[in-house]
């Protein structure tokens, strides 16, 4: 029996699914993930893809998977349960690269994608960059209350996009904005997402366009991102124009968003309990093992959907080719049967490594170790630069606006300089 098994008559699974979509259940998910836990999968979510549009478009039902196991059993069985999102190709957004994409496309894809993502592109050339920007960022926002995921989490991971990109630096909030809309976790009327779905296309189709161009032309251009998937070669393999395209939007729209509510959700465990900033400022070495229990804990990504493509069975549940799958990460690491206490923040988990949170297998995400330099960096220069943070989370206010993220709307608080 699995071990979360337990009388549940009392559970209304039907109005627990509904309710799912709630701003109160979008701002704090975790009790109803343990709920759910208790059960096998259950039918019936209507919720969103990224970049479709909630009054637009028309969600399929979904069956929703919470347990550990059972989401591990969808994240290594990609021959089961197909990436491609038939809803999301039906929408207005473009469509993401490789996080929509099956074998054999995605095996090439990702070998392009290798060819472009080197550790040299990013990470060496653009950590002294980042760094000298967060130190600004940072001394600007020193001893004023300020709300931190506008001055400082909104800011970083936008930067960070333009560096890799090739992108003027100012562009960043056009950046915040989209990914934001694309993301389904902000307040937006369908109008508004719409827009910006098109404002983001296009302007990547511009910046793109120029780039061939520029290349053609002979002009010296720079050495990024965007130009290295222009020119990524795979065993005579390369990726279209459009590719290129959707490559650059999906990195945008998967980085700037879930790294701003990463960065944020670390100083709001800063503020629940504020030893750890003595803690983390006297030793440096716990900071990597603080930022791995809050992708546990607090990890943004929340679930993932999933087409299935054989019929199967998911803790006993049988479920049919053609059905549409949800599956939830952050459910799975907040599961009692592997990671006891999971609602506690706990440093020196022995298996803290086994969280779901960037996903697994062929799927893993490639951004992972980006959005763990730019915490890093941040959280360094803070304690390097402050005596401590002046706030309190309950004057905090997590995003209710869709279940795809999990993470600050509002942050407020103080970073107060050191006075000598």
């Amino acid at each position: 029996m699995n071990n979360n098994a337990m009388n549940t008559a009392d559970i209304d699974i039907d109005n627990l699914i509904k309710n799912m979509l709630s701003p109160e259940c979008i701002s704090n998910p975790y009790p109803v993930y343990k709920q759910l836990r208790t059960q096998p999968p259950v039918n019936g979510l209507l919720d969103y893809p990224p970049g479709t549009v909630p009054g637009v478009d028309t969600p399929y039902p979904a069956w929703v998977v919470t347990r550990y196991e059972d989401v591990d059993y969808v994240l290594r069985n990609p021959e089961i349960f197909s990436s491609e999102d038939p809803m999301q190709a039906n929408s207005s957004a473009p469509s993401l690269m490789l996080v929509n994409h099956d074998k054999p496309r995605h095996t090439s894809l990702r070998n392009l994608a290798k060819m472009a993502f080197t550790p040299k592109r990013i990470h060496d050339d653009i950590v002294d960059r980042l760094r000298i920007d967060v130190n600004e960022i940072v001394d600007r926002s020193l001893n004023a209350e300020m709300d931190f995921m506008v001055e400082v989490a909104g800011v970083i991971p936008a930067l960070v996009m333009t560096y890799l990109m090739g992108l003027p630096k100012e562009d960043y909030k056009l950046l915040v904005r989209w990914a934001n809309a694309f993301m389904v976790s902000s307040d937006f009327t369908p109008e508004e997402r719409q827009a910006c779905n098109e404002e983001l296309f296009h302007y990547f189709v511009a910046n793109v366009e120029k780039r061939y161009q520029d290349i053609a032309a002979g002009i010296e251009v720079s050495d990024d991102l965007m130009t290295a998937f222009i020119n990524a070669e795979y065993e005579g393999d390369v990726l279209t124009k459009q590719e290129v395209i959707l490559f650059c939007i999906t990195l945008v729209v998967a980085g700037a968003e879930t790294t701003t509510y990463f960065i944020g959700n670390l100083l709001g465990v800063m503020l629940e309990d504020d030893s750890w900033f003595d803690k983390l400022k006297t030793d440096r070495k716990i900071i990597r093992p603080f930022m791995e229990e809050c992708l546990r804990r607090d990890g943004p990504p929340q679930r993932l959907f999933r087409l299935v493509l054989q019929d199967c069975e998911i803790s006993g549940q049988k479920i049919k080719a053609g059905d549409w799958v949800a599956f939830f990460m952050a459910a799975a690491n907040h599961d009692e049967s592997v990671f006891p206490d999971p609602e506690k923040f706990i440093i020196g988990r022995k298996n803290v490594s086994k969280h779901v949170t960037f996903g697994r297998g062929i799927h893993h995400c490639l951004g992972a170790p980006l959005a763990r330099v730019e915490a890093e960096i941040m959280l360094n220069v803070i304690l390097d630069k402050c005596d401590g943070i002046k706030g309190s989370i309950t004057n905090s206010r997590r995003q209710s606006g869709g279940l795809l993220a999990y993470g600050f709307a509002t942050l407020p608080l103080e970073l107060v300089g050191k006075t000598a």
